[in-house]
């Protein structure tokens, strides 16, 4: 009785062997690994600054470069952007600090102790290189580039029309011994708040200490 047991046994032995031979020959091999990925490209360099174009970007260039104009020889130009043409340069709101600063320094020496076009209180020939670097209808962003006496400068201006013609309403002046300074409008507001500070007040003569 075992005999016929047996040879089953074998025989369902033998079908699963050959079940699972067929089973991997068509079983298709795995792939090879991936190799890893490439570490990322770095970022591309930021683009350079935008330049603007058009009418309004044509015409505050041409008004910085009249600006300018007045500083291409140190002989006999009267040109004062800080004084008596200051309406023909900067906003009517720059006028009124500039005022303000005047009234309150009652004719001490503020802050304001230099050119601020050009940087300087002497020069020998500046030209400038003017670029325009944004424009809406009533506003606009450019900057200046120049030398004097073979030291490079650069001007930031934030410009407004008014009344139809470009002014400048705040610049400030980059240089390697003043990278980051206060613009001219934040130096008028900054003296004016100081200037309307009270007096400490001197102790009355019978008051001091013996």
């Amino acid at each position: 009785m075992t005999a016929p047991a047996t040879r089953a046994t074998r025989a369902i032995g033998a079908g699963l062997l050959l079940a699972a031979a067929t089973l991997a020959a068509c079983q298709k091999p795995a792939p090879p690994a991936k190799p890893p990925a490439a570490a990322a490209a770095p970022a591309a360099a930021a683009a350079p600054t935008a330049t603007a174009t058009g009418p309004d970007a044509e015409a505050v260039k041409a008004f910085l470069q009249g600006v300018y104009a007045h500083y291409k020889s140190s002989q006999g130009d009267t040109f004062d952007p800080l004084g008596r043409n200051l309406p023909q340069v900067f906003d009517k709101d720059m006028g009124r600090l500039m005022a303000e600063d005047t009234r309150l320094l009652k004719g001490d020496l503020g802050a304001i102790d230099g050119d601020w076009l050009c940087q300087c209180q002497d020069f020998d020939s500046i030209v400038a290189t003017i670029t325009v670097h944004s424009t809406t209808p009533t506003t606009a962003k450019a900057s200046a580039d120049f030398k004097v006496f073979d030291r490079a400068q650069h001007n930031d201006f934030d410009l407004v029309k008014e009344d139809g013609a470009w002014r400048i309403h705040d610049m400030r002046g980059v240089s390697a011994d003043d990278p980051h300074g206060l613009s001219l409008r934040e130096t008028l507001e900054q003296e004016i708040r100081d200037l309307q500070k009270p007096a400490a007040k001197k102790p009355v003569k019978g008051d001091e200490a013996p």
